[in-house]
């Protein structure tokens, strides 16, 4: 009988120190996790990535869509294609519009502007140019758009 109460009492010592140990841990990081929200709240959504990586691409894309609306057009254009060609500070990207009228042509631009950090998207040069549009299905990419290739010097003998 002696030796089945130490049974039954190492068995309910065993079960309230497992449920206390397990019950520690978690209750440390959800004390230290709430302290670092109260402390400082992060921001919403992507501002951060935003604000470092997406203004220049940004700003080519409103320098054609305003160009883009200019085009006279029997329908509407909307934005169809958009690719980066050169993702230095001289940036270049290639942007395309399509017509929801048919039989109007697509409209494709280059625009090139300068991307450097503390640039400022409203002040900065952009050029933005028409691409050849001439025939359907026809796809420009690279050297029609900002891809200069450099002159290959040769080596002196």
């Amino acid at each position: 009988m002696a030796s089945k109460r130490i049974l039954i009492t190492s068995a309910i010592a065993l079960v309230v120190c497992l449920a206390v140990a397990t019950r520690q841990p978690l209750a440390a990081p959800q004390a230290h996790a709430q302290t670092q929200v109260t402390a400082a709240p992060l921001p919403d959504g992507l501002s951060d990535l935003e604000a470092m990586t997406f203004a220049c691409p940004m700003a080519a894309l409103n320098a054609a869509a305003r160009q883009a609306t200019k085009a006279p057009s029997q329908g509407t254009y909307q934005f169809s294609y958009f690719t980066i060609v050169n993702d230095t500070h001289h940036a270049a990207y290639e942007v395309h519009f399509k017509s929801n009228y048919e039989g109007e042509p697509d409209l494709r631009y280059c625009v090139e502007l300068y991307c450097q950090q503390g640039w400022d998207p409203h002040s900065t040069k952009t050029t933005v140019t028409m691409m050849s549009t001439q025939r359907p299905g026809v796809t420009t990419h690279g050297a029609a758009c900002g891809v200069h290739t450099p002159p290959v010097n040769r080596r002196a003998k």
